[in-house]
């Protein structure tokens, strides 16, 4: 929470809360990669840099700052989120597997600050090398939240449109909260490993947030 502003609530208008990634990355091999996303609602702009290793034994370690305010001024709940993203894939049988994973920090430059923690666990199913489908619950504490709707499911998908070019990917998590509502990117793959994406964040009834314009670039060392 920044100095000055108070925690939204839901049915108030706040600049959009992306504060959790339940979707991180599940590559079979150790790859680092960078994203820089940009985030757009109304008249202020906020930047997600991300730092993300996915290791070939399944595990992923993901350090992520949200809503970093770079122009305008219509934050109104937390700024310079900062998170440490901790998750581990298991394979089942063939084509399908399951996460679990927690995700934990706090906001800096804060008077208040307040421990954020985000569990989750997901089952995904990929029918086909094109598509995969993801499904599962999540918790999170009450300061994340912001409301005593702290546990909800969540579901996703990962399609791919043209291979090694062309992706779609959508993710929702239920309740009305802080944390609930929906995002889908468009992904395109302009060099081997840099991928550029455009997307829309939805928010749910009584979240407490607004729609908002995503753009973002990704680079990774494989």
């Amino acid at each position: 929470m920044a100095p000055g502003t108070a925690l939204a609530r839901p049915g108030k208008k706040a600049h959009p809360v992306k504060k959790v990634d339940a979707t991180p990355s599940i590559q079979d091999d150790d790859v680092w990669s960078f994203t820089l996303e940009s985030d757009s609602y109304e008249a202020t702009t906020y930047l997600n840099p991300i730092v993300d290793f996915s290791s070939k034994d399944g595990w992923d370690i993901q350090m992520a700052f949200y809503n970093i305010p770079v122009y305008g001024g219509g934050a109104q709940n937390y700024e310079w989120d900062s998170y440490l993203n901790l998750s581990k894939t298991f394979n089942l049988d063939g084509n399908v597997k399951t996460l679990i994973g927690t995700q934990n920090g706090t906001t800096l430059f804060s008077s208040t600050q307040q421990w954020h923690n985000f569990d989750y666990g997901l089952l995904i199913y990929q029918p086909s090398h094109f598509l995969s489908l993801r499904s599962g619950g999540y918790w999170a504490d009450k300061a994340l939240s912001t409301t005593t709707d702290v546990a909800g499911y969540t579901t996703g998908f990962s399609l791919e449109l043209i291979k090694d070019t062309l992706s779609f990917q959508g993710d929702y998590f239920s309740g009305h909260s802080n944390v609930s509502g929906a995002v889908v990117n468009l992904f395109y793959q302009c060099l081997p490993k840099t991928q550029i994406y455009l997307g829309v964040g939805v928010p749910e009834t009584n979240s407490g947030n607004e729609f908002y314009g995503i753009a973002g670039f990704s680079l990774s060392s494989k």
